[in-house]
């Protein structure tokens, strides 16, 4: 075994990065045809990716989830935040990709720009075999379902709650009950997404 050996995180691929994001976008079309803003594309995103942030351990589509493969004490749960802002960072030129590629178009609806998927896009998305992409898909049915009837403001409120580890019955309290909180980790989501 390497000592020195280099690890590299799927999400650190952008090809794994704009696979996931047609995936996502399936799945937003599937639930609203207009798309959706970048603000609500990278909630969707990173909650689908992190489905057990939102949907809690006992409820009824958790066994959905536990048996596409995503497991709710998995200790990235604790640093949500801090993977969310960087997960943020990169997802206005991820779509831009996408936009490139004929995979996404941007449109102005309500005089607000949103994405969605193009055909190119959604016959694309539906050659993906892997295990990972069927429990995606998934998570984001199962996420966005959850989410889209929530305005702008009421999403990153509630987001706040979710990415907040501490909380009594957050993801992350059985880790922190272990370890200790640590520092304070201020999370700002009221930072401007930029268009």
């Amino acid at each position: 075994m390497q000592a020195h050996r280099p690890v590299i995180m799927p999400e650190d691929e952008v090809q794994f990065r704009l696979a996931q994001l047609l995936l996502l976008l399936d799945a937003v079309a599937d639930n609203d045809v207009h798309g959706a803003n970048l603000e609500r594309i990278g909630y969707y995103d990173f909650l689908s990716a992190n489905p057990f942030l939102v949907v809690p351990p006992n409820d009824r589509d958790a066994g959905t989830l536990r048996l596409a493969g995503f497991d709710p004490q998995v200790l990235a749960y604790a640093s949500s935040s801090q993977r969310f802002t960087s997960r943020r960072e990169r997802i206005q030129h991820d779509l831009s990709l996408l936009v490139a590629y004929g995979c996404c178009e941007v449109r102005n609806h309500e005089k607000a720009l949103s994405y969605a998927i193009t055909e190119t896009g959604r016959t694309l998305s539906t050659r993906f075999t892997a295990t990972y992409a069927a429990a995606f898909s998934t998570a984001a049915n199962i996420v966005i379902r959850r989410l889209r009837r929530l305005s702008d403001k009421a999403l990153r409120e509630q987001a706040t709650q979710w990415l907040r580890p501490v909380g009594h019955d957050g993801p992350a309290a059985a880790l922190f009950a272990v370890l200790g909180a640590g520092p304070d980790a201020s999370f700002d989501l009221d930072t401007s997404w930029g268009e």
